[in-house]
């Protein structure tokens, strides 16, 4: 019974990701965005997945199933590559570490400057000096 609920779920989640949701990706982006341009990371911090569920009326984990069926990565990756991105611009734009850090909702610059190089490899600094 189990497995044919499973099987049944993949295929809702597969059409669903196809035809419904097809716009979702993008209202998702949009998000995001909106986000940070109305200055939201400065009283909640750094974007979840449950927030951004909340605000696109999904379940966190229909969400999250969603964002994998579309992108094949999961949505806290998602945001996180968002973030990052968003952070380069920032360095590069001649943010100090501890301003992006801030900027992006971040609580500590030790936290920002770990998944920087997590990401990318490079410590934030190192970003910077090249």
């Amino acid at each position: 019974m189990l497995e044919l609920v499973a099987r049944y779920y993949a295929l809702q989640l597969s059409s669903s990701a196809t035809s419904t949701n097809s716009d979702l990706l993008p209202r998702f982006e949009h998000l995001l965005r909106k986000y940070y341009d109305d200055g939201m990371q400065q009283q909640l911090g750094l974007p979840t997945v449950k927030y951004c569920a909340q605000q696109l009326f999904l379940s966190p984990n229909y969400f999250g199933d969603l964002i994998r069926e579309l992108t094949g990565d999961s949505a806290t990756s998602h945001i996180r590559r968002f973030i990052m991105q968003r952070a380069q611009q920032l360095l590069m734009s001649g943010s100090t570490i501890s301003e992006t850090a801030e900027s992006l909702g971040f609580d500590y610059p030790q936290h920002f400057t770990r998944q920087f190089k997590k990401h990318f490899g490079i410590t934030p600094s190192d970003f910077v000096k090249r």
